[in-house]
């Protein structure tokens, strides 16, 4: 399974968990599809190069746009349809999604009401978006791992030739 799958599962699983009033939540949604209300439809709408952390991983800022539906004729359903964006923008909060591969948190979230088009005239609709740090990919490490032990630590002025009796290792650095 690759990288984006599992993190657009988890992304459907915690909004899921943590927006009750949502009765539905998807990534990618067929067009078409029957929907029932209120929904959350998102997904990743585009991807650039990532602040590449040295372990062989691919890293990527992935772009997730989320589209917020409410029936129109509820009532007060513009002011519903913002209260369930600013509930995604808490749910983005500090958000890891649970995932290992996830190397941060949202960054520039946004929120702001959208202009139906004529397939969606019925609804009123907020999109939240934001960026999300991860990585692709399998670890590439090309040299083979030491045992413990043999990473030791000096500080400075005891260091080089001469200084190695005090350098410490790790496990032993209080």
């Amino acid at each position: 399974m690759s990288e984006l799958t599992t993190l657009h599962d988890a992304i459907t699983r915690i909004i899921s968990e943590c927006m009750p009033k949502v009765v539905h939540v998807e990534e990618f949604p067929e067009l078409g599809a029957e929907v029932m209300t209120p929904a959350l439809l998102y997904g990743i709408t585009d991807m650039a190069p990532g602040l590449d952390r040295g372990e062989g991983k691919t890293a990527v800022i992935g772009r997730f746009q989320s589209c917020i539906l409410v029936e129109a004729d509820r009532p007060k359903a513009s002011l519903q349809a913002a209260i369930l964006a600013g509930q995604m923008m808490t749910v983005l909060k500090d958000q890891w999604w649970n995932v290992d591969f996830v190397t941060g948190p949202p960054e520039r979230v946004h929120a702001q009401p959208e202009a139906p088009t004529q397939e969606l005239e019925q609804f009123v609709m907020w999109s939240v978006q934001w960026i999300q740090p991860f990585e692709l990919g399998e670890s590439d490490w090309p040299w083979p791992d030491e045992p413990p032990g043999s990473l030791v630590f000096g500080f400075s002025p005891d260091i080089g030739p001469g200084s190695e009796q005090q350098y410490v290792a790790p496990e032993s650095i209080p």
